[in-house]
């Protein structure tokens, strides 16, 4: 008799356990969502003209080889650093290999990007 009752303390442990670990998740996922809400809620969305003043590419790094550019990632890429003809704001925007070949320094471009409203941080430029 005592074994089913020992069975039946682990197997409520055991619930209860699942029971948090479930809670702990479902919290989690609430706070980042909640995260992410408030960084797009804190961004306004604005767009001009601008300059392309350099273009940089980083190369894809290997696991286990030595990273010589702290942007490096384990794929390519084609950056593109601008200045907004308005307001002389530099913006770098990811581009694509194609539309980073066609890119002149001094060409003129369209970009739009995202600009935090209480720190002025640039997220997410496109090069239209």
């Amino acid at each position: 008799m005592s074994q089913v009752f020992n069975s039946l303390d682990l197997l409520a442990e055991a619930t209860q356990h699942i029971r948090d670990t479930m809670n702990k998740s479902i919290l989690l996922r609430c706070l980042i969502a909640l995260l992410l809400m408030a960084v797009l809620v804190g961004c306004e969305r604005k767009s001009g003209d601008a300059v392309v003043i350099r273009k940089n590419y980083v190369a894809a790094v290997k696991q286990g080889e030595e990273i010589k550019d702290e942007r490096a990632t384990n794929h390519e890429q084609w950056i593109v650093k601008v200045r907004m003809l308005d307001n002389g704001r530099t913006v770098e925007a990811h581009v694509d290999a194609a539309q980073w070949e066609k890119l002149r320094e001094s060409d003129r471009v369209k970009v739009a990007y995202r600009v935090g409203k209480y720190t002025g941080t640039v997220w997410d430029a496109e090069i239209d």
